[in-house]
Protein backbone atom coordinates (compact mmCIF):
# COMPACT_ATOMS: atom_id res chain seq x y z
CA UNK A 1 0.00 0.00 0.00
CA UNK A 2 2.64 2.44 1.10
CA UNK A 3 4.52 2.08 -2.85
CA UNK A 4 0.85 2.93 -4.26
CA UNK A 5 0.37 6.00 -1.90
CA UNK A 6 3.55 7.32 -2.59
CA UNK A 7 3.38 6.64 -6.64
CA UNK A 8 -0.48 8.55 -6.59
CA UNK A 9 0.98 11.21 -4.26
CA UNK A 10 4.35 11.62 -6.82
CA UNK A 11 2.39 11.65 -9.87
CA UNK A 12 -0.20 14.22 -8.55
CA UNK A 13 2.75 16.56 -7.82
CA UNK A 14 4.40 16.18 -11.20
CA UNK A 15 0.50 16.40 -12.84
CA UNK A 16 0.87 19.73 -12.02
CA UNK A 17 3.81 20.39 -14.20
CA UNK A 18 2.22 18.38 -17.13
CA UNK A 19 -1.38 18.36 -17.48
CA UNK A 20 -3.41 21.05 -19.67
CA UNK A 21 -6.53 21.70 -21.37
CA UNK A 22 -9.07 20.27 -23.67
CA UNK A 23 -9.22 16.57 -24.45
CA UNK A 24 -6.00 14.87 -23.98
CA UNK A 25 -7.38 11.32 -25.19
CA UNK A 26 -5.53 11.62 -28.71
CA UNK A 27 -5.90 8.02 -29.80
CA UNK A 28 -9.42 7.98 -28.80
CA UNK A 29 -8.98 4.34 -26.65
CA UNK A 30 -10.88 6.38 -23.67
CA UNK A 31 -7.41 6.42 -21.24
CA UNK A 32 -4.94 9.51 -21.45
CA UNK A 33 -1.38 7.81 -21.31
CA UNK A 34 1.44 9.94 -20.06
CA UNK A 35 2.86 10.40 -23.53
CA UNK A 36 -0.73 11.92 -24.59
CA UNK A 37 -0.59 14.49 -21.41
CA UNK A 38 3.14 15.44 -22.04
CA UNK A 39 2.14 16.48 -25.78
CA UNK A 40 -0.63 18.62 -24.96
CA UNK A 41 1.40 20.39 -22.09
CA UNK A 42 3.68 21.26 -24.48
CA UNK A 43 1.43 24.00 -26.39
CA UNK A 44 -0.80 24.88 -23.80
CA UNK A 45 0.69 24.87 -20.32
CA UNK A 46 3.10 27.47 -19.15
CA UNK A 47 6.30 25.28 -17.60
CA UNK A 48 6.86 25.79 -14.04
CA UNK A 49 9.18 28.26 -12.39
CA UNK A 50 12.60 26.91 -11.16
CA UNK A 51 13.30 26.85 -7.42
CA UNK A 52 12.39 25.71 -4.77
CA UNK A 53 9.36 24.19 -3.90
CA UNK A 54 7.43 23.13 -0.59
CA UNK A 55 4.89 20.43 -1.30
CA UNK A 56 2.17 19.78 1.77
CA UNK A 57 0.20 16.54 1.78
CA UNK A 58 -2.15 16.64 4.42
CA UNK A 59 -4.87 13.06 4.71
CA UNK A 60 -8.65 14.53 5.08
CA UNK A 61 -10.22 11.29 5.25
CA UNK A 62 -9.46 7.35 5.65
CA UNK A 63 -12.30 4.68 5.05
CA UNK A 64 -11.32 0.96 5.29
CA UNK A 65 -13.76 -1.44 5.20
CA UNK A 66 -13.95 -3.26 8.89
CA UNK A 67 -11.73 -0.50 10.68
CA UNK A 68 -13.40 -0.36 14.29
CA UNK A 69 -15.73 2.93 15.29
CA UNK A 70 -12.63 3.93 17.77
CA UNK A 71 -10.50 4.50 14.49
CA UNK A 72 -12.93 6.46 12.81
CA UNK A 73 -10.78 9.99 11.28
CA UNK A 74 -7.57 7.59 12.14
CA UNK A 75 -4.97 9.44 10.45
CA UNK A 76 -7.46 12.64 9.65
CA UNK A 77 -4.86 15.51 9.42
CA UNK A 78 -1.88 13.53 9.37
CA UNK A 79 0.33 16.46 7.64
CA UNK A 80 3.83 15.48 5.60
CA UNK A 81 5.85 18.12 4.04
CA UNK A 82 8.59 18.08 1.98
CA UNK A 83 10.61 20.67 -0.09
CA UNK A 84 12.37 19.83 -3.97
CA UNK A 85 14.60 21.66 -5.49
CA UNK A 86 12.96 22.47 -9.57
CA UNK A 87 16.43 23.16 -11.32
CA UNK A 88 16.18 25.46 -14.60
CA UNK A 89 17.94 21.70 -16.13
CA UNK A 90 15.21 19.54 -15.12
CA UNK A 91 12.47 22.37 -16.51
CA UNK A 92 14.40 22.59 -19.44
CA UNK A 93 14.01 18.67 -20.02
CA UNK A 94 10.40 19.38 -20.60
CA UNK A 95 7.17 18.07 -19.54
CA UNK A 96 7.83 14.29 -20.02
CA UNK A 97 10.75 14.21 -17.86
CA UNK A 98 8.24 15.71 -15.09
CA UNK A 99 5.75 14.05 -15.53
CA UNK A 100 7.40 10.22 -15.73
CA UNK A 101 9.08 10.95 -12.01
CA UNK A 102 7.71 8.67 -9.49
CA UNK A 103 5.55 6.76 -12.01
CA UNK A 104 7.16 4.27 -13.06
CA UNK A 105 5.23 3.86 -16.11
CA UNK A 106 2.33 2.19 -13.51
CA UNK A 107 -0.20 5.14 -14.30
CA UNK A 108 -2.60 6.44 -16.73
CA UNK A 109 -5.19 8.86 -17.02
CA UNK A 110 -9.06 7.92 -17.23
CA UNK A 111 -9.52 11.55 -17.75
CA UNK A 112 -8.08 15.17 -17.09
CA UNK A 113 -8.41 18.74 -18.33
CA UNK A 114 -6.70 22.01 -17.00
CA UNK A 115 -8.44 25.29 -18.50
CA UNK A 116 -7.81 27.92 -17.50
CA UNK A 117 -5.69 26.82 -14.07
CA UNK A 118 -8.21 24.59 -12.97
CA UNK A 119 -7.52 21.04 -12.96
CA UNK A 120 -10.30 18.11 -12.93
CA UNK A 121 -8.61 14.75 -13.65
CA UNK A 122 -8.85 10.87 -12.72
CA UNK A 123 -5.80 8.86 -12.53
CA UNK A 124 -5.50 5.10 -12.26
CA UNK A 125 -2.05 2.92 -11.14
CA UNK A 126 -0.88 -0.11 -11.08
CA UNK A 127 1.41 -1.14 -8.57
CA UNK A 128 2.49 -4.86 -7.04
CA UNK A 129 -1.02 -6.44 -8.28
CA UNK A 130 -2.89 -3.17 -6.97
CA UNK A 131 -4.84 -1.00 -8.56
CA UNK A 132 -5.68 2.59 -7.24
CA UNK A 133 -8.12 5.48 -8.63
CA UNK A 134 -7.44 9.03 -7.46
CA UNK A 135 -9.92 11.55 -8.46
CA UNK A 136 -8.30 15.02 -8.39
CA UNK A 137 -9.55 18.66 -8.57
CA UNK A 138 -7.93 21.91 -7.91
CA UNK A 139 -5.76 25.03 -9.24
CA UNK A 140 -2.52 25.31 -10.57
CA UNK A 141 -0.10 27.84 -11.75
CA UNK A 142 4.05 28.31 -12.77
CA UNK A 143 4.43 28.61 -8.79
CA UNK A 144 2.78 26.11 -7.35
CA UNK A 145 -1.15 24.27 -6.69
CA UNK A 146 -3.61 23.64 -4.66
CA UNK A 147 -5.56 20.12 -4.97
CA UNK A 148 -7.91 17.94 -3.36
CA UNK A 149 -7.96 14.03 -4.35
CA UNK A 150 -9.97 11.00 -3.01
CA UNK A 151 -8.07 7.43 -4.08
CA UNK A 152 -10.10 4.19 -4.20
CA UNK A 153 -7.62 1.48 -3.49
CA UNK A 154 -7.45 -2.42 -1.66
CA UNK A 155 -6.04 -2.11 1.32
CA UNK A 156 -3.87 -5.57 3.05
CA UNK A 157 -6.39 -8.07 4.21
CA UNK A 158 -9.56 -5.42 4.69
CA UNK A 159 -10.99 -4.64 1.12
CA UNK A 160 -11.33 -2.06 -0.91
CA UNK A 161 -10.98 1.62 1.04
CA UNK A 162 -10.78 4.85 -0.04
CA UNK A 163 -8.13 7.74 1.18
CA UNK A 164 -8.62 11.70 0.57
CA UNK A 165 -6.26 14.13 1.04
CA UNK A 166 -4.80 17.50 0.08
CA UNK A 167 -1.58 18.73 -1.40
CA UNK A 168 -0.44 22.11 -1.61
CA UNK A 169 2.49 23.08 -3.74
CA UNK A 170 4.43 26.35 -3.39
CA UNK A 171 7.63 27.67 -4.48
CA UNK A 172 8.79 29.21 -1.58
CA UNK A 173 12.23 31.11 -3.01
CA UNK A 174 15.46 29.93 -5.32
CA UNK A 175 17.13 26.66 -4.98
CA UNK A 176 20.06 26.74 -1.89
CA UNK A 177 22.82 26.91 -3.55
CA UNK A 178 25.21 23.81 -4.10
Amino acid sequence: MKRITITMVAATAALVAGCSGGNADADGNGEVSVKEAVEQAKDEMPRPQPGLYKTTVTMTGLDIPGMPPEMAGHGAGLTTTTEDCLTKEEVDKGFEELVKQGQDGECSYERFSLAGGKLDAVMVCNAQGRVARMEMTGTTSTTGADLAAKMAMEFDGAGKGTMSFTAKHERVGDCPAP
